[in-house]
């Protein structure tokens, strides 16, 4: 059985969700997973590399919904009461409504959609631009079959990690996981500046850096040991680590990232009582 996945929105995520699954059709999947995907976006321009890569076009939100089952949601907040309101026509029990967009609620959705089917928030972080994304996803509809449930989680894990979170754990993930890229790219910032005064050339201090974290990154993956002591273990006892460590711990690098993960959850739960 062909899976049929829409997409209305197909800038930066919506085109990455639609790329990456047109890359994964056939791929580590049953057959029963495979994918018929379609999209619509009003920059016609955008739809050109997805249709090149298998996407059908389609000329308005309304033949995205008559033509797929999960239905996904990659426009503003702002419009996205008006796109819902588009669909409506096409909306029944049989379809999965899949919004991408920050701070507006799965009860928005459903009003919007006028209780018709199934609402599903899913909340990415921009990795996902390059298959590494993490998906938090709501499966909270009681509407939504656990065979369903199970689809989207393949879906979306296609695309990088699955994490299914309860709605009321989706500001605390954006203000962590989805902000997160932020973070890291910033302290990567530091550190190919570094690697400059150093006397490194810019693009040769960055391949470095971006290394050191793609392998710090998979130790951390691959060995279950708390990360003080992965951090400890690259100290040895009066050498040049322990030394900037020490910097680090006198500036309060960690304290600085709970302090910064706090800030982007408060704004975020404003923007979440702002946003419906």
């Amino acid at each position: 059985m062909t899976m049929r996945i829409g997409c209305v929105g197909c800038g930066n995520m919506g085109g990455a969700i639609l790329a990456g699954l047109a890359r994964g059709a056939g791929r580590n999947q049953d057959q029963a997973d495979a994918y018929a995907l379609c999209g619509y976006n009003r920059t016609a321009s955008r739809m050109r590399p997805l249709e090149e890569a298998g996407v059908q076009v389609m000329t308005s939100p309304l033949a995205v919904a008559e033509n797929a089952d999960i239905i996904i949601l990659a426009v503003k907040p702002y419009q996205m009461r008006e796109v819902v309101g588009q669909l409506r026509p096409a909306l029944d029990a049989n379809k999965v409504l899949v919004s991408v967009a920050a701070g507006i609620t799965s009860g928005s959705l459903a009003q919007w959609a006028e209780n018709a089917c199934p609402v599903v928030r899913c909340m990415p972080n921009t990795p996902a631009l390059v298959g590494k994304g993490v998906f938090a996803l709501c499966l909270e509809d009681p509407k939504l079959s656990q065979s369903c449930k199970q689809s989207l989680l393949r879906v979306f894990g296609t695309l990088g990690q699955c994490v299914e979170l309860a709605e009321e754990k989706f500001t605390a993930f954006s203000a962590l996981i989805g902000a997160g890229p932020a973070y890291v790219f910033a302290m990567m910032q530091g550190l190919v500046q570094a690697g400059v005064t150093l006397g490194f050339p810019h693009a040769q201090s960055r391949q470095m850096v971006t290394a050191l974290f793609a392998g710090s990154a998979r130790m951390a993956e691959q060995d279950a040991s708390p990360l003080g002591q992965l951090r400890d273990n690259v100290c040895s006892p009066g050498g040049l680590t322990i030394a900037g460590v020490n910097v680090l711990d006198r500036a309060g690098l960690t304290g600085l990232l709970v302090d910064a993960v706090l800030a982007a959850d408060a704004r975020g739960a404003e923007m979440e009582r702002k946003g419906g």
